[in-house]
């Protein structure tokens, strides 16, 4: 559950966030794989943080792990990134991500290093709207929104780029929010 005090207490409406807006101090709660059950992002406050939002039946996503584990532990004390599951939504649910998470331990022997967090409040979903996943959210110094992208502006070079500070454009990812299937 991600909990956005000052929206809940004053009734107000939750606008979606773009690049250059400032993130609310969210406190991420029920994380797995990280030394405490709870994020504040303004703990993470000099370091890159991207909320990697995805689902246990997303291929593309979970194909995605490796590579963001990686990422995670090259650039260890500059990055943190946080992988978000939409519980609850399309056969997602919390006991569902436990047991992959539970095979991703005994696979890799405890070597994962992201952490995730299941039962989102709407709100974050509000703050970074999105239809399609894998979906990366890009918070930077100064709790502003650096980026919003796909899984191909998730590389090194760019992280490494953000961290000091030099000049970097990313494509937007953008999502038809209208988009419905045809049954």
């Amino acid at each position: 559950m991600i909990l956005l005090w000052p929206f809940v207490s004053t009734g107000q409406t939750v606008r979606p966030l773009s690049i250059g807006d400032t993130v609310p101090d969210i406190t991420i709660t029920n994380v797995y794989n990280y030394p405490a059950s709870t994020i504040h992002l303004s703990d993470l406050k000099d370091k890159l943080v991207i909320l990697d939002f995805w689902a246990t039946w997303c291929g593309s996503c979970i194909h995605g792990f490796p590579k963001m584990d990686s990422l995670q532990k090259k650039f260890s004390n500059k990055l943190q990134i946080i992988l978000v599951n939409n519980n609850g939504g399309n056969g997602n649910n919390e006991e569902k991500v436990k047991t992959f998470f539970s095979k991703i331990e005994l696979k890799t022997k405890g070597a994962f290093v992201l952490p995730s967090t299941t039962r989102q409040s709407p709100l974050l979903l509000q703050l970074f709207p999105h239809t399609f996943i894998p979906h990366y959210v890009w918070i930077g110094p100064g709790e502003k929104v650096l980026a919003i992208t796909s899984s191909t502006e998730v590389t090194a070079e760019n992280i490494e780029a953000v961290i000091n500070r030099r000049r970097i454009t990313l494509p937007v990812k953008v999502d038809s929010l209208n988009f419905h299937s045809q049954n």
